[in-house]
């Protein structure tokens, strides 16, 4: 498999990658990007100084790709 730079694409081609990865999960395209970008910061963080300091609760995270985590609904 070649390994690419995600970040060095042109915004057309990641937009292309962001929509097939919905497709392919279901994943709305706007939370397949967003995630990324919360990837691409959290790589930023934990790979400064400070990094081993930090701790990252990600339920969100648990949720999505563990499947830890049922969230509830609530009802109005």
């Amino acid at each position: 498999m070649t390994k690419i730079n995600f970040a060095l694409l042109s915004k057309k081609d990641r937009i292309e990658i962001f929509n097939q990865t919905s497709i392919n999960t279901g994943i709305p395209a706007y939370a397949v990007e967003k995630d990324w970008w919360v990837h691409l910061v959290l790589k930023v963080l934990f790979g400064m100084e400070i990094g081993n300091h930090l701790v990252f609760k990600g339920g969100t995270s648990l949720s999505k790709a563990w499947k830890i985590i049922q969230t509830k609904k609530r009802s109005s």
